[in-house]
């Protein structure tokens, strides 16, 4: 019975060679995007969860009243384990941000990727072990564990377990010892590439009173938890015991500055939009975009395929009268029709999967990922693609089946036109659906668009072109006669603008410190965004200054002096409103120590993602923090003027490697998720309208099956073939605009609603909609021009000779 319908099945999608080959290709389409998408957002889902008790581990944060960052002080850990009881083991790590210097056969190489961790670090968290015993690593002094990639970089056909490396900590050589070789999985939100004892950096970096202070924040500190879940109210407990916490060790101020909490280690890479975190960090809202967006074109070829094989049905209707007449059950026909259907489904698999090997070495470029046949093509992954692929086939199969099978046989040899309005309605209403979907797909994938150019293009309040960022000023601070030289040589080449030395830059993120501002008591102290910079910043970043002046070498004072922005003088100004009537000349104090005067208010300009709103900022002078060089060109032969700086460079400094990138490459950074979502969409977008263009190109030809008799009397009567054709594209048209009309209100909801994250924003522009109204009618007119242009132009006589 069963091998009799899978016969006929074949048989019936062969002799319908056109509407087979329609539903195969949306199908595939539609099954195809589907993978993709969800293959990348699963991929996003799984960060971190790699770990076996993910579910336990929670990093400890600390936020004030102006910010809330990713970094605590280190000493709050050291205490912490011991006082509160859910924790049931602790480890902290210090990202080392710059490159260091590596020392290997006489060779230097810059590394970045340096972290130094506590010895409890393996016992938290399980990073794939290669090599090596995890129960022993960062244990003993000198010895570090690296990844696979630096062991062939530095040890290349060797087996680097106890070989050695000297590793630069701050201009001093130390040598460190391989003990072991882990993975660092693509989906973990902390990177890293190789892994020192946490005591050199406390040793060699820090002054090594900030690990004993309450107040100096620098150390990321996970918690391992007694308890697999915690709900709100445990939840809200724990940060009212660390709110006590610091109040034992720190007094009411401690307490009243900081707010201490726990974030999900599941939760950092995609929900967690803390400060100083580690980059880059993913969208959970871009991850419940995509997922309707797969949902969705899944869901348009699923409303092809049942209007396509709906129209398909009525010229089997005689066919399905007979069956029943000869008796044939009701079910029997059910099961045949649906397996019709789950035949084409997964043929579409099958033909999906063959695309999908091909796109992805593409796919993997497109999304910033590496994909592998063998993780896409797993069994978990086959058997989810089956399952969503006997689910289609089934549920699009359903709707059809029911219509078909419930014709009475009289009506069904009665005429030809027995069943034509069966389930027309349906049809309809589908149709409304799908180009539903497209619409929002459309007016989404335009806002996002505009949305992320407005961010590339706005003015951010420096200039960000030909600047090249050198992270290796503290690398060189050493020797400051050639540091000076080598400066003094750049700022006479022609081509170079300016030079300067800072501790951070635009799209980096910033220290922050804590001040008394004049007029404030000590209580009342504030903690801002901090940038320690020479006297040539503002020169290097074009920055404005607005009131006062900018710093000057010829002015001894001004080595004690600070600049401020407009942010910071509103900030201010709320506690003091004279800082806002006259800001020059006020003091700034440190909480502990007397600091130095306002000289200058310069314009607001972006450190970060326009996101946030433009912090509070405040600049000084003070060398020992300088940990990057600035080099601001004016050229147009950029690769020129980067040989001369190199060969500068390596004719002060032979020992160490010439690395460097450029700041709109680094700011770029902050908007790479969004534009990747844009990205993403853009191609969905167009695979959505060739998805309804299938769509309609079908129902067209049933339409045209459908309304053949009547378009050949209005024929007869004296109707032209505009007018047929007019009458015929405009049943589509009326169907196209209903669902414009309720896709555009709730794609602008929608779309507002997620412009809300962005403290910068553009305004949804009107025309948009205009211009996607205009797409979906083009595409309509398009798609069903054939069909109405053939229907117009045939013979009636042809047509009403066969009733």
């Amino acid at each position: 019975m069963i091998k009799l319908v899978f016969r006929l099945a074949l048989r019936n999608l062969r002799k319908q060679r056109l509407y087979t080959m329609i539903n195969i290709i949306g199908l595939t389409i539609g099954l195809l995007s589907f993978v993709l998408i969800m293959l990348y957002v699963n991929h996003e889902k799984s960060f971190d969860r790699f770990h076996e008790k993910s579910e336990r581990i929670y990093r400890l944060t600390s936020a004030t009243a102006q910010r809330k960052g990713a970094i605590v002080p280190y000493i709050w850990g050291q205490v912490l384990k011991d006082e509160l009881p859910q924790v049931q083991n602790l480890a902290s790590i210090q990202n080392i941000t710059i490159a260091l210097t590596i020392e290997k056969d006489n060779e230097v190489y810059a590394q970045h990727g340096i972290v130094g961790a506590d010895s409890t670090f393996f016992n938290i968290f399980d990073f794939p072990v290669i090599k090596g015993n995890r129960h022993e690593f960062l244990q003993t002094p000198n010895k570090m564990v690296i990844t696979p990639e630096i062991a062939v970089k530095y040890f290349p056909g060797e087996d680097p377990i106890g070989q050695t490396l000297k590793i630069s900590l701050w201009g001093t050589y130390v040598n460190f010892e391989v003990e072991g070789i882990v993975e660092s999985p693509e989906n973990s939100h902390l990177p890293f590439k190789l892994i020192i004892p946490i005591h050199f950096v406390k040793k060699y970096f820090f002054d090594p009173s900030s690990f004993l202070s309450w107040r100096t924040h620098f150390a990321y500190t996970y918690l391992l938890m007694s308890d697999n879940h915690i709900d709100q109210n445990e939840h809200d407990q724990i940060k009212s015991d660390l709110k006590d916490f610091l109040e034992r060790h720190g007094g009411k101020e401690l307490r009243d500055k900081y707010t201490p909490d726990i974030e999900p280690l599941k939760d950092i890479y995609l929900k967690s939009n803390l400060q100083f975190d580690f980059p880059p960090r993913g969208n959970i809202d871009h991850m419940y975009i995509l997922t309707v967006v797969a949902f969705g074109i899944l869901l348009m070829a699923m409303i092809n395929f049942i209007n396509i094989t709906s129209a398909q049905s009525l010229t089997r209707i005689k066919e399905f009268g007979l069956k029943k007449i000869l008796g044939s059950h009701r079910g029997s026909l059910f099961i045949q029709f649906v397996l019709e259907s789950l035949l084409l489904s997964i043929l579409s698999l099958i033909l999906a999967c063959i695309l999908i090997s091909l796109m992805l070495p593409y796919f993997n470029e497109f999304t910033g990922k590496a994909f592998t046949l063998t993780s896409v093509f797993s069994i978990h992954n086959i058997l989810f693609m089956l399952v969503v692929a006997v689910i289609v086939g089934i549920t699009s199969g359903i709707y059809p089946a029911l219509m078909l099978s419930s014709f009475k046989p009289a009506s069904i040899l009665s005429s030809r036109t027995a069943g034509r309005s069966a389930g027309r309605k349906g049809q309809k209403m589908l149709v409304i659906a799908q180009f539903t979907l497209t619409t929002l797909l459309l007016v989404a994938t335009g806002i996002v668009y505009k949305q992320v150019t407005y961010m590339l293009e706005k003015d951010l309040g420096f200039n960000k072109d030909q600047v090249i960022i050198m992270d290796d000023a503290r690398l060189i601070a050493s020797n400051p006669i050639k540091t000076d030289l080598f400066r003094e040589e750049l700022t006479k080449y022609e081509q170079i603008h300016a030079v300067s030395a800072s501790s951070s830059y635009p799209g980096q993120q910033s220290w922050a410190a804590r001040y008394v501002p004049e007029g404030f008591e000590k209580e009342e102290s504030v903690s801002i965004f901090t940038i320690y910079a020479d006297h040539d910043f503002l020169k290097t970043y074009d920055l404005e200054v607005v009131q006062g002046r900018d710093f000057d070498r010829e002015i001894y004072s001004d080595s004690s002096a600070f600049l401020i922005n407009e942010a910071a003088v509103k900030l201010f100004s709320n506690t003091d409103a004279s800082w806002l009537q006259q800001p020059i000349g006020k003091k700034i104090n440190y909480t502990r120590q007397t600091g130095g005067e306002v000289i200058g208010v310069i314009k607001d300009f972006h450190l970060e993602s326009m996101k946030n709103e433009i912090a509070p900022l405040a600049i000084e002078i003070t060398p020992e923090n300088f940990f990057a060089l600035q080099i601001k060109l004016n050229t147009q032969d950029i690769a020129e003027t980067l040989v001369f700086i190199e060969s500068t460079w390596k004719r002060l400094f032979p020992d160490l490697p010439f690395t460097y990138s450029f700041v709109d490459q680094e700011f770029a950074v902050h908007f790479a998720s969004d534009q990747q979502l844009g990205q993403i969409l853009r191609l969905f977008a167009i695979v959505s309208i060739v998805v309804a263009m299938l769509g309609l190109f079908g129902l067209a030809s049933f339409l045209a099956f459908e309304k053949a008799k009547e378009m050949s009397i209005r024929k007869v009567i004296g109707a032209t073939e505009k007018q047929l054709v007019i009458l015929l594209s405009w049943l589509f048209l009326k169907l196209v605009l209903l669902a414009n009309l309720i896709a555009l209100p709730l794609s602008f909801y929608l779309m507002d609603q997620w412009l809300e994250e962005f403290a910068y924003r553009i305004n949804i522009p009107l025309y948009l909609f205009v211009v996607v109204i205009g797409i979906t009618f083009v595409t309509t007119i398009l798609t069903i021009g054939y069909h109405a242009l053939k229907t117009a132009r045939t013979n009636p006589v042809d047509i009403l000779a066969q009733e």
